[in-house]
Formats: C-alpha cells, structure tokens, sequence
C-alpha cells in the first residue's frame, strides 16, 4: 500500500518535472509568425500607382481638371490589377477604393469645385504615400496642425462661444477626413474606429445645438490623449516591432525543482510513516 502511495507522489512529481522543461520551452523567445510578404512586382505596381497619384495631385493643385481626371482613371485600373496581400489590410484597401469612387463623383460632376478636387487629390496621394512608405508616411505630417486645432476648440469652450467652437470643430473634422483612408493603411481598424467614436461623441457636445462645456471639456482631453498616441508622439515605442521577452530557463526550472524537492521530501516521509506502521 505504502508503495502505491510513493509511487502515485512520484509520478506526480515527474509530472510536474515535464511541465516545468514544456514551460522553459515557451519561455523561449518564438519566431516571429509567418506573414505573407509581398512580391517584387507588386511593390513595384504600387510605386506606380503612387507616381500616378502624384501626378494627379499635382495637375489637381495646378487646376488642370481634365489632366488630373484622367490621372484618376488611371489610378483606378491600376487599383484592380494590383493583389495587395501583404501590402495592406482589406480594411486599408476598401478604404482606399472608396476614396477614389469619392473622387470620381467629384471629377465627373457637371462643374467640378476645384477645392473639393484638390481635397479629393490629396486624400488619394495620402493614401498611396501610406502604402509606399510605412515607417514614415506623410499624414504624420498632420500631428501639430490637429493638436493646435484641438486647443484652439478648448479655448472657444473655455470662453463659452459656441460658434466659434462649432467652427473649428469643423476644420478638425475636415482634417481628420483627410488622412482617414491613410489611417486604415498605416493603423489597426480598430484604433480609427475608437477615433470615429470620439468624434461623434465631440461632434454632440461641441457642434450640436448647444454648446456642453463640460463635457466638451472631457471630450477634447481624451482626444488630445488619443492624437498624441495615434502619432507615436508619446510613445515612441509605437514605432518599435514589438518582440516576445525571452523568458529565463533559471526561472521556470527554479520553481519547478522546488515543487519537486518538496514532493520528493513528503514521499520519503509517507514512506517511512507507512512503513514503520505496517510494521
């Protein structure tokens, strides 16, 4: 019977061993996970279309309408022949698109405002530069006009004048629609859908029929929180592939020769228990 019991302690102990020498592989620092990378021609078809994009940002700002529609049409047979796995997300891609039907709507109308073409030209060159440059795309350039924006609504708020308020939300907005398809390139669909929120939220309090001070006040704080991390301009870690810690094998084997010891201690004490009892 004694026996039994110091066997059952000791395969449990065993037991314990394997798991401590399974956690100390994991531990290990992991590969990183396999992604799909992108070939060398569809780099090369996405340096196209964002030549194209340029070009067509150029003629929109120069105000050459038909020069920059047909660049625009341009753009969107190339957006069909390109595959962007590994390039961009589907959510950056469907951004992206949509950003050209909006732009083929504004260009083909009856009488094009050139305003709104150049604003429709930039949103596309934004988009495109987000694809080709990655670590260092141009919205970023975007950081201190929003964040003074954003002050200059808390001082409207702060001062209680409403139209003012309404009116500089309203630049923040438009500026924020500029370099929202470069977002679902460059960030995760979620981090804009938590910006979308927020403005919505701002959009109520701020621009709505009456002007909420309080809760305005709130609103632009969080916002401020959320630009300055949306830019990496807090913190800089953003910016850093995060890799997994390698964990020491001293630590995990550490606690599991404890464990080991001890059942290894409480066996020997069973067994000289039990057998000087059956005795």
């Amino acid at each position: 019977m004694f026996v039994s019991a110091t066997k059952r302690i000791a395969t449990f102990a065993l037991a314990l061993l394997a798991i401590g020498t399974l956690l100390a592989g994991c531990g290990r620092e992991k590969p990183a996970a396999t992604e799909k990378t992108a070939s060398p021609e569809q780099l090369r078809q996405v340096e196209r279309l964002n030549d194209a994009a340029d070009e067509m940002y150029r003629h929109a700002m120069a105000g050459e309408i038909d020069e920059a529609r047909d660049k625009l049409e341009e753009i969107g047979v190339k957006m069909t022949e390109i595959r962007f796995d590994g390039i961009a997300s589907v959510e950056g891609v469907g951004a992206l698109s949509e950003s050209i039907v909006q732009a083929k709507r504004i260009f083909n109308a009856m009488t094009v405002s050139r305003e709104e073409g150049q604003l429709a030209a930039a949103k596309i060159r934004l988009a495109t530069d987000a694809l080709t440059h990655a670590d260092h795309p141009m919205w970023l350039q975007y950081y201190r006009g929003m964040k003074e924006t954003v002050q200059q609504i808390e001082q409207a708020v702060q001062r209680k004048s409403a139209k003012e308020a309404a009116e500089r939300f309203k630049q923040l907005e438009a500026k924020y629609a500029m370099i929202r398809p470069s977002l679902f390139i460059s960030k995760q669909p979620s981090d804009v859908e938590k910006l979308d929120s927020l403005f919505t939220f701002l959009r109520s309090r701020v621009a709505g029929r009456q002007l909420d001070a309080e809760n305005a006040a709130s609103g632009l704080a969080q916002l401020h929180t959320a630009l300055d991390e949306l830019f990496g301009q807090r913190d800089r870690s953003a910016f850093v592939p995060v890799t997994e810690r390698t964990v020491p094998l001293a630590w995990v084997l550490a606690p599991g020769s404890i464990i080991v010891a001890v059942l290894a201690f409480a066996a020997w004490r069973i067994f000289r228990f039990e057998r000087r009892f059956f005795r």
